[in-house]
């Protein structure tokens, strides 16, 4: 398996995921930054299962509140135009590059389910 970012996001997020988690923390502590994110940027409202997906990953990822600093800094970044799918694009790519495969297969899941579910929401708007 080969795991690559999407055009969208910098390769700068997957490398400092990938720092933090050298350094300790766990995608379950990141995940508690970006679940935030797109709970308080309401980004994905409007989309059909965007929901059902976060709740998936929440169940098989349990958030692990241990590290307030980094969810405030992954808030922060939202100020930079950076998205909860950039995130999660990045996390699941940093999980593979540290051999946390079954993460990042999870990650990658929901990635490509909220992508397909925002599009998808899109058109039936339009």
């Amino acid at each position: 398996m080969n795991i690559k970012l999407d055009k969208y996001t910098p390769d700068s997020l997957a490398s400092l995921f990938v720092l933090l988690m050298e350094e300790g923390m766990t995608p379950n502590q990141i995940m508690v930054g970006i679940v935030r994110l797109a709970t308080d940027s309401k980004e994905l409202e409007g989309t059909i299962v965007s929901a059902d997906c976060i709740r998936f990953l929440l169940a098989t990822m349990p958030v692990d509140t241990t590290a307030p600093g980094v969810t405030e800094f992954i808030l922060s970044l939202s100020q930079e135009g950076v998205t909860t799918l950039m995130l999660l694009d990045a996390l699941g790519f940093a999980c593979y590059v540290r051999g946390l495969f079954d993460s990042a297969n999870i990650i990658r899941l929901t990635y490509q389910r909220l992508q397909a579910d925002r599009i998808i929401s899109q058109m039936l708007r339009d």
